[in-house]
């Protein structure tokens, strides 16, 4: 045996960790008990691709149970069975007396994109006789990739891409469907040229509200609006009529209000928009709606009514930290419920109405399952799927600053050193940007910061303006100027750190970012030579081409204010393509094959017009990939994409002056 004071010292995050990280979600609590069931998605290296498991874990039981591979969507209402669905779209009932599961119907998924924030959720009735699914009309005339023509007259024609999906999406239409719980026909609730989704059912069991753009031209409006259905007559009623979009409505416990979160632009999108969401509440007959959370000004997700219907719990992020919110609808007053350092994604109320299960990670650690104890007096970790090998692994904190950008705007951002951090020596500096540009950094487990500390980098990342969680003036930052601002705020934090830590080497920089960050990797190229290495992945370079290719074109209104024919100078202003001439910074670009949100051809454009300028660079293409934010790459290509990344840096920026 090595004696204690000669062993090694732990390592910090190596690609080959990678699949080994098991991520935690979709807690349901059983209404009846402490019963739970989550999912936790596993990567299997030999098949290249990731399953979800359904995981359930009694009460009285400290042994887990896997019901297969899908994801649950809800728990009865008395408690004893679970409605799941199986990989290939299948939904099954699960009986907890017998532990058997017996198929109740087919569910069909369009490969058309809605928008992030819309739920294709299968739902129990409350009285319990019920459920209510979503599906596709799949009629075998959808676009075929082995067709030798194909004929477009619509906008939206293409999938998100990646992840097994064609190119191009079909043309069936999403509808709701009801099935007696027990088993027999589905019945179709709604017909016609409109999708709907996002359903919630009415405490009496005899409405269903949902969401749908039905306005003229849905592929080149984004609006969308309540409405709800009348389950015997299929009567649907529109219930809001604003300008902007509405998401995840929810019916209040006493059947009077629903609640949903929504915008009020002028140009929606399918992306992302720079305002935030916030709480709206309509009678269940219609009418005017108004909003119960302007005043707390942060953005908001994830809805839950408490069954006394006095309060809505929430999620929202604030300052790098996600925590549960609730707003009192009677007097608009918000209060932190459950919050601290880290980022909780999504939580559900237990049986006593009165604590939570919630999941959460923070800097060191993947999502895990908690649950409070006593009205949230205490807090009990209920998952432990990373303990074994994060125990083997030293990972280095993040700590926090802020600091005064050019305009003085206060900019918060993290720092983080290299896992063998010597004061004594100097350390080279990797900026990561986030994606968006709307996105949020902070206590939050991003695997690239501790690869890249392991490597023997810092790491500096900074929320710029257009980063939500500070406001709505600061989320506006980006709008109409994508690379001013945000830019300035970007140096102006690198300037900060390097001055304040002596032991950072300023002639050893790199900076990367995926997406919205990699449009900003592109553009510091064109604007600076400071930067020894640039690593861009799946970035925007062409603002006219993207608003034309692209599934978001509808982002380029959103944020530039009108059409690409009416805004043409100004998207071409903030194209990085436009100063490609002027970058000496040897520049790696990784992307998709398949990304349809940011096409391969952004990538293109960039390396064509990179070589030929006679610049260091290289293109990666990962066959089969799509845009699919990193952690949906299949185990292996994120591997090498990672292992890639640090590879450059290794040899532009760690490389002496000489070695250039």
């Amino acid at each position: 045996m090595i004696p204690p004071e000669t062993k090694a010292p732990a390592r910090g995050l190596v690609t080959d960790d990678l699949h080994k990280i098991r991520k935690v979600g979709a807690p349901l609590l059983s209404p009846a008990s402490d019963d739970l069931v989550y999912h936790v998605s596993v990567a299997y290296l030999d098949g290249n691709e990731y399953h979800d498991e359904i995981i359930l874990l009694l009460a009285d039981s400290a042994e887990k149970q896997i019901l297969g591979h899908g994801n649950a969507h809800a728990w009865s209402p008395d408690g004893t069975e679970i409605l799941y669905e199986t990989e290939s779209g299948e939904l099954h009932i699960y009986a907890l007396q017998d532990q058997k599961s017996r198929f109740l119907a087919q569910r069909h998924d369009s490969t058309y994109f809605f928008n992030h924030l819309a739920d294709k959720n299968c739902t129990w009735s409350p009285d319990g006789k019920y459920i209510a699914y979503l599906s596709a009309d799949i009629t075998g005339e959808e676009n075929s990739e082995t067709e030798e023509v194909r004929i477009f007259d619509d906008l939206l024609y293409k999938t998100k891409g990646g992840r097994g999906r064609p190119m191009y999406a079909d043309r069936a239409y999403t509808h709701i469907y009801v099935i007696p719980a027990a088993g027999g026909t589905p019945v179709t609730l709604t017909l016609g040229t409109f999708n709907e989704h996002s359903t919630t059912w009415s405490p009496d069991s005899r409405h269903i509200a949902f969401i749908s753009n039905r306005s003229s031209q849905p592929d080149d409006t984004q609006q969308s609006d309540v409405w709800k259905v009348d389950i015997e007559t299929k009567t649907i009623t529109r219930l809001t009529e604003h300008t902007g979009l509405t998401y995840q409505p929810t019916w209040s416990p006493d059947g009077k209000n629903i609640a949903f979160l929504a915008v009020s632009c002028t140009f929606g999108t399918n992306d992302s928009t720079a305002e935030d969401t916030h709480i709206a509440l309509i009678s269940a007959e219609g009418g005017q709606f108004h909003y119960i959370t302007k005043t707390f000004d942060r953005r908001i997700e994830h809805l839950r009514w408490h069954p006394l219907g006095k309060y809505i719990y929430f999620l929202a992020g604030d300052q790098g930290c996600t925590s549960i919110y609730r707003v009192n609808v009677e007097n608009e007053a918000v209060e932190i419920i459950q919050g601290g350092s880290g980022c909780i994604t999504e939580f559900c109320l237990d049986s006593s109405e009165e604590d939570f299960v919630f999941v959460k990670s923070d800097t060191n650690h993947p999502a895990a399952l908690f649950k409070t104890i006593n009205q949230s007096k205490e807090i009990e970790q209920i998952t432990h799927e990373n303990a074994d090998w994060l125990q083997t692994k030293n990972l280095r904190e993040a700590e926090t600053f802020w600091f005064q950008s050019f305009d003085s705007t206060f900019v918060q951002g993290w720092l983080m050193p290299p896992v063998d951090f010597d004061e004594t020596q100097h350390s080279p500096l990797i900026l990561v940007i986030h994606g968006g540009p709307h996105n949020m950094f902070g206590y939050d487990f991003d695997e690239r910061m501790h690869l890249l500390s392991q490597a023997g980098y810092a790491v500096v990342f900074i929320n710029p303006r257009g980063s939500h969680g500070y406001g709505q003036a600061f989320s506006n930052g980006t709008l109409g100027n994508w690379g001013g601002g945000d830019y300035q705020d970007l140096m102006s934090g690198v300037d900060f750190v390097l001055e304040q830590n002596a032991w950072l080497d300023r002639d050893q920089l790199g900076v990367t970012g995926q997406s919205y960050g990699g449009f900003m990797t592109n553009w510091i190229v064109t604007q600076t030579s400071r930067f020894k290495a640039a690593v861009a992945d799946g970035g925007l370079s062409n603002l006219v081409s993207f608003a034309g290719t692209s599934l978001y074109h509808s982002l380029m209104e959103s944020e530039f204010g009108g059409r690409a024919y009416e805004q043409f100078d100004l998207l071409w202003k903030w194209s990085p393509l436009r100063n490609a001439g002027k970058v000496t910074t040897p520049t790696l670009l990784l992307h998709g094959e398949t990304d349809n949100e940011v096409p391969f051809s952004q990538a293109e454009e960039m390396y064509v017009a990179l070589k030929k300028a006679g610049v260091k660079t290289r293109l990666i293409q990962y066959k089969g990939e799509g845009h699919g934010w990193r952690p949906d790459l299949k185990p292996r290509s994120k591997a090498d994409l990672h292992t890639r990344m640090i590879a450059w840096f290794d040899t532009y920026v760690k490389a002496t002056v000489n070695e250039q």
